[in-house]
This record gives C-alpha cells, structure tokens and sequence, in this order.
C-alpha cells in the first residue's frame, strides 16, 4: 500500500512539472514556424521575382564598330580620315502584347503558389489535430489503466488481508497477483504507446526538440455540433485544392495567349552615328523577323493541350471532393450515433456488471474468475469508449478537411 503510494505521489509530480499543451496552442505553434509552411512562404516570394522579371522589357544594345583598318599599301593610313566609325543604339520592341501575356502567366503563377501555401497551412493544422486528438486518447487509456491498476489493487489488498486471516486459499491471492501484473504490463505498453504519440504530435508540429508535455483538451462525451455547415455540396466552393485546379486553368489560357502573340515578330528599331571618311552621318534601319517557317505551332498546340489537360483536373478533382465529402459526413455521423447511443449504454453496463461482481465475490456468491472477467469487461468497455471519443474528434477533422473549412 506505501509503495502504490509513494508511486502515486511521484507519477504526480512528475505530471505536474510538465508543460501543458491545449489543441489551439499546438496549432498556433505549427503554424509560426513548420518547415513546409517556411518553404511554401519562399516558394510564394520565388513566384513574385519572376513575376517581376516577366514585366520587364528587353535592355538595348550599345554596337561600336570600326573597318577599314589596314596596315599596308601606299599612301599610309591615316586612321581618322580613312577609317570608318559606327556607334548605334538597337532596341527591341515587344508588340502584339507579350509584356502583358507574360506578365498575366507569371500572376496566375504567384496565385497559385499563395493558394498551396494556404492549402499547406491548412494541411499542416489538420495533421496537428488529427495527431493531437490520438495523443490524446493514447494518454486518456494510459490514465485509465493507471486508475484501474490502482483500484485493482484494492482487491489485492483484500485478498492478502483474507489469506493472512486463514479465511482464503493462498492460490487465489496467486492468481490476483498475476491479474495486477498482467495490468501492469498493460499500463507499460500504454505509456509506450503515449510518448510515441506524443512524440509524433510533436513533429506534426514541426518541433526540433521533443520534451514531455501534459495534452490539456478534455475528450467530452457530449461534444457539441461543430461550428460549421454539415452540408457536402459545400466542399466544390471551398476547398483550395479546387481553387488551385481553377487558377491553373487562368494560367494555361494566358499560356496559350503569350504563345499565340509569340507568332508574331517584334520589331527592332537602330540609330546611330557613322563616319566615311571624312564625313558624318546618321545610320538608321529597322528589323523584322519573318514568320513563315516557324508560326509557333508547336508551342500552341501544347499550350491548348495544357488547357483541355487542366479542366480535365478540376472536373475529376472536383468528384473527388464531393466524394470525400459524403463520406466524411456519413462518417461523422455514425461516430456521432456511436457516442450518443450505444457506447454509453455499454460502459454502464459494464461498470455496474463489475461492482455487482465485486459485491458479490467479497460476500461469497461469486468466484474469483466472474470477478477478473468483470473487471477485464470494464476496463475495456472504459477503452472502447476513450477510443470511440478519439474517433468522433478524427473525423470531425477529417469532415474539416473535405468541406474545406476551417476553425
């Protein structure tokens, strides 16, 4: 009895000197710093510097140029009066709009990399919960034995209490024992089974270290509804996934409208300055390629391909999300019936099947096999439950996840 004491007095400071940890609080922290969320955040600003280059238009060139040169023959060579000087300006000039059609493909690029960068801050605040809530429940069973383990060994005492009195054969007080060890071995494998969930949740979070903590949510047996619409027809309008598939097809439209200017040539303009000899003068000219052998048709025709491609996505991604919806919605809805109906029902019954049990095997009406059965009923209807509680709150987050919202 002291050593289930001083047991006891330990295990409880030991969780009192743990940090504590609310399910918010886990999701806050993965979002100030997870590395995906880090890495999506740079792949915006990527995004943005090419879309900052794709608004510039070309530099022009500076040509200089000297002939005539030579170094033989009679009379000498007089370089300034026999040679010739070219200095000229070349500038390119973009037309049929390809500034802006560039410009328009980079746009809908740095869209699409802010919307995965949504889509992983929302995956990354699933994945906490979903981790969150079986560390929970793994910690929840873990108590459970312990408080079983405890309440068991008043049992025990009462059989050690009854052989030191002569009044029970030692086989029994043999057995008994056995039963807390088996309890034991149960309790270790649960606590392993906590601190591996424990650590898992941790590096959902995107933790680098990974100390004890104590999980402070409560899993209710009367949760309320969640605070969104159950209503699977919403998942079209407000998964990003969907979005994502809609700004690709934005992109690819501009694609094919760059590609199709791109059939077009641009001009270049010269001017500049020449010396024949001894004379000035201006150089003037112009440049423009001519589109017969190559129109760009390749390019374009992937481009459209991109296009048919893209909506083909968003028609199949968009199934899947409706799918996923009424699944999750179904799912939620049977987890829900479980927790209001038929789990309760079965841990009472189980908990008042063992104190009758008790009750009657310390007045003598019942052996000592009913009364480890009883036990071992209700301890496992108590982990049904814990466990069918976890459920409910997993798939609440994966109902979260299909309808696209988020708490």
């Amino acid at each position: 009895m002291l050593f289930r004491f001083a047991l006891w007095l330990l295990v409880s400071s030991v969780l009192a000197a743990q940090p504590s940890l609310t399910l918010q609080q886990a999701v806050d922290r993965a979002l100030a710093r997870h590395p995906d969320l880090v890495t999506a955040s740079l792949e915006v600003e990527s995004q943005e510097g090419l879309k900052l280059q794709a608004g510039k238009t070309y530099n022009p060139s500076l040509n200089f140029q000297f002939e005539d040169v030579r170094a033989w023959q009679q009379p000498g060579y007089r370089a300034f009066n026999d040679g010739e000087y070219f200095a000229f300006l070349q500038q390119q000039w973009e037309l049929f709009g390809k500034r802006q059609r560039r410009t328009e493909q980079a746009d809908a690029a740095v869209r699409i990399a802010a919307l995965e960068r949504e889509l992983t801050r929302r995956q990354v605040a699933l994945r906490v919960k979903a981790a969150y809530w079986q560390a929970l429940g793994a910690q929840q069973r873990r108590e459970l034995l312990r408080e079983n383990l405890d309440n068991f060994g008043r049992i025990v005492d009462y059989h050690e209490a009854r052989v030191r009195e002569g009044a029970m054969a030692e086989a029994d007080l043999i057995r008994i024992r056995l039963e807390r060890e088996r309890l034991m071995l149960d309790l270790n494998q649960a606590s392993l089974d906590a601190e591996r969930s424990r650590i898992l949740l941790q590096l959902a979070m995107g933790e680098d270290e990974f100390p004890s903590l104590s999980l402070r949510e409560v899993l209710e047996e009367n949760p309320g509804t969640p605070p969104f619409p159950l209503d699977p027809s919403l998942a079209t309008g407000q998964r990003v996934e969907l979005a994502i598939r809609r700004v690709a097809i934005e992109q690819a439209g501009a694609t094919i409208r760059l590609e199709r200017a791109n059939a077009r040539p641009d001009l270049t303009w010269i001017a500049g300055y020449k010396r024949a000899g001894p004379f000035d003068t201006l150089v003037l000219g112009a440049q423009w390629d001519l589109m017969i052998r190559n129109r760009n048709e390749g390019n374009i025709a992937s481009a459209q391909v991109e296009e048919r491609q893209a909506g083909s996505m968003l028609r199949a991604a968009e199934q899947m999300a409706r799918a996923e919806a009424e699944a999750a919605a179904e799912n939620y809805r049977i987890r829900r019936r479980q927790l209001e109906s038929t789990l309760p029902q079965l841990r009472s019954q189980a908990q008042e099947t063992a104190e009758i049990a008790e009750a009657a095997y310390r007045e003598g009406g019942s052996d000592l096999l009913r009364l480890l059965d009883a036990q071992r009923v209700r301890i496992e209807a108590r982990q049904v439950f814990v466990d069918a509680m976890v459920a409910y709150q997993l798939s609440v987050v994966e109902l979260e996840a299909a309808l696209g919202v988020t708490q």
